[in-house]
Parts: C-alpha cells; sequence; structure tokens
C-alpha cells in the first residue's frame, strides 16, 4: 500500500512537470546550498520585459493594462514563466 501513495505522487509530479512549456525547463537546477536567493537567481531567465511586469506592484499593472501598454496575456505569460522557474528551484518535483 505505501507504494501506491508513492507511485500516485510521482504521477502528479510527472503531470505537474509537464505542464512547463519547453523552453521555461531550466536544464539544470542549483543546489539549496549553492542558491539561497531564488528571486535573484530567476531573474537572469526572464526578459527585461517580464521583470518589468512580474516586479510592479498590483496599481501599476492596472495602469499598464487598462492604458493598454501591456495586454492582459502578456501579463498571464510573464507571470506564470516566473511561476514555473520557481516552482522548479524550490520542489522536488524535478529532482
Amino acid at each position: 500500500m505505501s507504494s501506491d501513495w508513492a507511485k500516485l505522487a510521482q504521477e502528479k509530479r510527472d503531470s505537474l512537470n509537464a505542464l512547463i512549456p519547453q523552453e521555461w525547463k531550466l536544464g539544470s537546477i542549483p543546489s539549496a546550498e549553492e542558491q539561497r536567493d531564488v528571486t535573484e537567481y530567476i531573474r537572469q531567465f526572464l526578459s527585461d520585459r517580464e521583470l518589468e511586469i512580474t516586479e510592479t506592484d498590483a496599481v501599476g499593472i492596472v495602469n499598464q493594462t487598462t492604458t493598454g501598454a501591456w495586454s492582459a496575456v502578456e501579463v498571464m505569460k510573464a507571470f506564470c514563466h516566473r511561476a514555473a522557474l520557481a516552482h522548479q528551484l524550490v520542489s522536488d518535483s524535478i529532482r
């Protein structure tokens, strides 16, 4: 019975990892000892525009999307990209 939960857990991890677009997958993942600050580490994988979007507060995002400077899709993709990177760095699912 204990292997049943382990198999289900692995299947769930695999299904979550399969949802990450290939271009967002990290080639290698540093250990927690090597990279203590994942927030700073993630920045290297994001475009300048993604950084601007994901580091803007909610009021700023509303202003930018309301004026049409940023599209809702662009904002959503930037946050999803950042979240996918963070997931890979802090999750045991990739290791």
